[in-house]
């Protein structure tokens, strides 16, 4: 018998290197995500629990109804203590949290600046009016009403799906790569891989298949007491889980003015499915500034912004039947 060689296709050799290049990543920066408050209305990245927050999060309504969740997103410890923390990005999602929209930019500090003042002069024409109709005279604001200022850094959008209904995967797109938010048992011991469902961990890999970072989540976190921490701004804190970025080579991308040119000109959206359905034109966003500055890492924050958006949406489906069986019973009468 003749030696024979064995040939593997080019198809199995890039698959066998895109896997290779997932397992051995070089991590680049941890952060440990913390919950201030019990309810879930706000959040932090630290790198320990004795260290000050590099990003911190207030979530006032963090469940219920789609349309009341409006999470902001800071750069920086908490707002409350750190007067250099910024506001630099801010949330919304669809129904049982299917998709969700970024507005990202150092100019989102001030778009929300603008909302507050818009608010307060509506305010103070709506109590001047009613004044009037009992024959008062005008009062003056308790303080001074600002005008709207322009927006001079960074307001860009992005957005993050399931291309499925009943799926773990988040998919989204920045700056022209794509990355997906998928469950995965990496963190598990070798005889608990073949179980599914049993773990809340996750992973973010690109377009390459080339992990970009990993979540492990605690697995008795809801059973362990907050930990206090009498040095820092956030005396208490409860311990969820752990944020690894990972080294990637990363290839050139779009700038973020041509992606936002890309977004005004495309005439369709995409179900979640991922296929084309009907044709719909989106609402043009008056809150974009392609041309503003940005002081920070636009891939570092998306990465930990969709983290927490991917946690929570997590968290929150595993109770979704609880809630909407509370809400019933509410609507009811019971």
């Amino acid at each position: 018998m003749g030696n024979s060689t064995k040939t593997i296709s080019p198809v199995i050799e890039e698959t066998l290197a895109q896997q290779i290049i997932s397992e051995d990543p070089t991590p680049i920066k941890s952060l440990n995500l913390y919950k201030r408050i019990w309810p879930g209305k706000k959040y932090l990245f630290a790198p320990s629990g004795g260290e000050p927050a590099q990003y911190f999060i207030k979530n006032p309504v963090p469940h219920k109804h789609a349309g009341q969740w409006k999470p902001v997103f800071y750069r920086g410890d908490n707002p409350k203590y750190d007067s250099n923390s910024i506001a630099i990005s801010r949330g919304f999602r669809t129904g049982f949290w299917n998709s969700f929209r970024f507005e990202h930019g150092d100019g989102v500090d001030m778009v929300l600046k603008n909302k507050r003042r818009v608010a307060a002069r509506n305010c103070h024409r709506r109590k001047t009016r009613m004044r009037g109709w009992f024959g008062k005279p005008e009062k003056p604001p308790k303080k001074p009403l600002e005008d709207e200022e322009a927006v001079e850094g960074l307001v860009m959008e992005f957005r993050m799906h399931r291309p499925r209904f009943i799926t773990r995967t988040l998919s989204y797109e920045l700056n022209g790569e794509k990355y997906r938010w998928s469950g995965t048992r990496r963190f598990l011991p070798s005889w608990a891989k073949r179980f599914k469902g049993i773990l809340q961990d996750l992973k973010l890999v690109n377009s390459q298949n080339q992990l970009v970072a990993t979540f492990e989540k605690d697995r008795w976190a809801i059973f362990k007491p907050s930990e206090k921490w009498p040095e820092t701004a956030n005396k208490r804190k409860h311990y969820i889980g752990t944020l690894t970025m990972y080294s990637v080579d990363h290839v050139e991308h779009q700038s973020p003015e041509e992606e936002l040119a890309d977004e005004k000109t495309s005439p369709e959206i995409s179900d979640n499915s991922g296929e084309k359905s009907k044709k719909k034109t989106r609402k043009p966003n008056k809150n974009l500034n392609s041309g503003g500055h940005h002081a920070g890492n636009l891939a570092e924050e998306a990465i930990v912004f969709t983290c927490w958006a991917a946690v929570e949406a997590e968290h929150r489906l595993r109770h979704k039947l609880e809630d909407l069986a509370e809400e019933i019973g509410e609507t009811l009468g019971g």
